[in-house]
């Protein structure tokens, strides 16, 4: 036996450490703090800090949002090791339909995007937590297709769906669009594309997969409402539409809510790691924030907030974030980047292209020199949750509230510094000066 041959037939390397963070050239939202706070809450599952820390870092409308509380705590909060546990932050969404231990929803991310090892513990990770996973637009990893907490996605090019796979986990997503390329459709270069993810995308080997900018089934609400009928007749289960977040969007939650999905997925400007444009990524779609308190408004205005369902995605970086988005309409908050960082992504940004140091975006190849840690991921991400769940449990508490439906809606408690009119007109909050 040659000695390359020895080399292929040993062992990988292991992962289960986490790399350490490169130098970085250019300044983006995800921050070394921000990093760093999640990779604590991914070791311990325990809370960090009660307010973010990590808000002056970077300028975003959501991080010029305050809890008035926490400007008369002056940024500071009593951090408690175990969060009072008459606080509760289980949550019901699609009209009651499905119940969330934790008010999470784990952005989809598709297999083949993801090198699989990270599918599956994002998967397992949501049965243990009680949260939910979308699974993307891949078609269906065998091990996840194992776990019940998921949502199955109908996006445009339908890769690898069939009725089996519609009715596996517990709800469908019917992808319009998303926030990392608002108007496009996706793209997984063909130089990811093995074996492996052409029979699960029923597509052939080493060809990019493009999926189509609109579904070539869907031009008109009518056609929405005609797939989201057939969808829930097929499969039993409860329809979201995922849609990009633009300045039309209280009139699309309007008319989702109205032709019958039982919610809607809004993911935000700077959302997802795919290989979109810089001009499509940079200039179009506007932040989650504004996008949630707007159509949350109008929906309240037409009567059809009672029951739908708002998931606020893109940017989502901590329980603060995620207790913001709630006091401005959501429901619950999907992370999807935040996830990635828990199981040691080092924001490389060379998804797209199969290169991942931390081996989670990387090109699947059939003798790999380093494979993540299964057992390990899973855990980093339920700690993750855990952890995050501990940080709102704490944040409900420094606002007397004693479960986040309470929080649903609650501009009140909220206002923006040095933000302009027009945005806090949208928020629908108030602003406060710096020196108040």
């Amino acid at each position: 036996m040659t000695r390359t041959e020895i080399n292929n037939k040993s062992s990988p390397i292991v992962i289960e450490k986490y790399l350490p963070l490169p130098k970085k050239e250019t300044r983006e939202f995800w921050t070394d703090n921000r990093i760093h706070h999640i990779r604590h809450l991914a070791s311990t599952g325990k809370p960090l800090m009660v307010w973010d820390r990590c808000k002056s870092e970077t300028s975003r409308i959501l991080d010029r949002v305050f809890f008035l509380r926490e400007i008369e705590d002056g940024g500071e909060g009593d951090l408690v090791s175990n969060p009072l546990d008459v606080v509760e932050v289980s949550s019901k969404i699609c009209y009651g339909r499905l119940e969330l231990t934790y008010p999470l929803y784990l952005g989809d991310m598709s297999f083949g995007a993801l090198s699989g090892i990270p599918n599956i513990a994002i998967a397992r990770a949501a049965d243990i937590t009680g949260t939910l996973a979308g699974i993307g637009e891949g078609g269906l990893h065998p091990e996840v297709g194992k776990c019940k907490r998921i949502a199955v996605q109908w996006a445009s090019a339908r890769f690898g769906l069939d009725l089996d796979v519609l009715r596996r986990g517990m709800a469908v997503v019917i992808k319009i669009g998303q926030g990392a390329k608002p108007g496009i459709g996706g793209h997984l270069p063909g130089v990811k594309v093995v074996d492996i993810i052409s029979q699960t995308r029923r597509i052939p080997v080493g060809v990019d997969a493009i999926s189509p900018a609109p579904h070539h089934d869907i031009y008109s609400i009518e056609d929405l409402e005609q797939r989201i009928f057939a969808l829930k007749e097929a499969t039993g289960k409860p329809v979201l539409v995922k849609v990009a977040a633009t300045n039309y969007i209280p009139y699309i939650a309007s008319g989702v809510a109205r032709m019958g999905a039982d919610g809607i997925i809004i993911d935000g400007q700077g959302a997802g790691t795919g290989a979109a444009p810089s001009v499509v990524r940079d200039n179009i779609g506007i932040p989650v924030e504004l996008a949630v308190a707007s159509a949350d408004e109008m929906l309240r205005r037409e009567g059809l907030r009672e029951g739908f369902t708002i998931i606020a995605a893109g940017r989502v970086s901590s329980a603060e974030d995620a207790a913001k988005l709630t006091a401005l309409g959501a429901d619950i908050a999907s992370i999807g980047t935040a996830a990635l960082i828990a199981m040691g992504c080092i924001m490389i940004h060379k998804c797209h292209l199969g290169f991942c140091p931390a081996v989670i975006t990387n090109k699947i190849a059939e003798n790999p020199k380093k494979i993540l840690s299964l057992e390990t991921a899973t855990r980093w991400v339920v700690n993750l949750i855990e952890g995050w769940s501990a940080e709102l449990k704490l944040i409900l508490e420094r606002l007397g509230l004693k479960s986040i439906e309470e929080l649903k809606g609650r501009r009140d408690l909220l206002v923006g510094l040095g933000l302009s009119d027009s945005s806090l007109e949208v928020l629908g909050i108030r602003g406060v000066s710096s020196n108040s």
